[in-house]
C-alpha cells in the first residue's frame, strides 16, 4: 500500500524544520521544529485524522488579514 504522508527534514541556514508532505496532492501540510512532532502528526493523518490523502489546498493556504482596528477606525473616523 502506498504511503499517503511522509515527513522529512528541511534545512534552513542553521535550523532544521520537519516537513509533513502529502503524496497524492504534492502539498506540504505541516511544518515542525521537532522530528517527534512531525512523526506524530504524520501518524495521526495516516490513521484517519486528515482528508484521506487529499487535503484541499484552501485548508493549508496561509492568508493575510488586515488589522480589524484599522478597519474599525477608518469606518468610524470623524
Amino acid at each position: 500500500m502506498k504511503r499517503l504522508y511522509r515527513y522529512y527534514p528541511k534545512f534552513d541556514f542553521d535550523e532544521v524544520h520537519w516537513i509533513v508532505y502529502e503524496e497524492a496532492t504534492s502539498q506540504i501540510v505541516a511544518e515542525f521544529f521537532f522530528e517527534d512532532d512531525a512523526a506524530e502528526y504524520c501518524k495521526f493523518l495516516t490513521t484517519g485524522g486528515g482528508f484521506a490523502g487529499f487535503t484541499p489546498s484552501f485548508v493549508i493556504k496561509k492568508t493575510q488579514f488586515g488589522s480589524i482596528n484599522e478597519a474599525f477606525t477608518a469606518q468610524f473616523a470623524e
